[in-house]
């Protein structure tokens, strides 16, 4: 049983071969799952996906490691302009292992580095109520005292819900700090 897998763009198609109808099935099964799923992910997923594919591409020799060059390349791809000595800063700031290359928790503290934004920790200390998390209540308050902005609790209750990373916070009908910023990615692998 044979059936063609078809990429867009200049990709080649790729023709497999199954053993027999029910091998063929799960694959077109699996596959249909797959995107599905990619279709369907959050816009917080899909903006870990970019950069993770990002980091895939600045890795050159596909290592799961990042030199100070493919960490350069890495920034212009993701559109973030530093100077080659604020570069060289960061990557020997996150070189704890003096190897001249990132890899593993090194590239997420790279990649918390690059995504802290202070001006959020400043929000949150000065409205979240509860340690790293903003209640409904707490962003009213913020939506009216800093925006300038009378919101229903409603409205609050679906910004927690669009913007909230993964389900505790919305459990919670909070906004955890997280949410405000983008999560690190788990792990760079190809």
């Amino acid at each position: 049983m044979c059936f063609s897998i078809i990429f867009k763009g200049s990709k080649k198609n790729l023709d497999l071969m199954a053993a027999n109808g029910t091998e063929a099935k799960q694959w077109v099964s699996g596959l249909d799952k797959i995107i599905h799923n990619m279709r369907n992910l959050s816009r917080q997923q899909k903006s870990e996906h970019w950069i993770i594919n990002c980091m895939r591409k600045a890795d050159k020799n596909a290592d799961n490691k990042m030199t100070l060059k493919e960490l350069k390349h890495f920034l212009r791809q993701v559109n973030v302009e530093v100077d080659d000595t604020y570069a060289a800063e960061i990557f020997k700031k996150c070189d704890t292992s003096n190897s001249g290359s990132l890899e593993g928790e090194e590239i997420e503290h790279f990649y918390d580095l690059l995504t802290h934004r202070e001006e959020v920790d400043v929000i949150y200390g000065n409205y979240a109520q509860t340690e790293g998390q903003m209640s409904s209540k707490d962003l009213l308050n913020f939506l009216l005292t800093e925006q300038r902005e009378e919101v229903p609790m409603e409205e609050a209750l679906k910004l927690i819900e669009k913007y909230e990373v993964d389900g505790t916070g919305r459990k919670t009908s909070g906004l955890r700090h997280r949410g405000h910023c983008q999560q690190k990615p788990k792990r760079h692998q190809p």
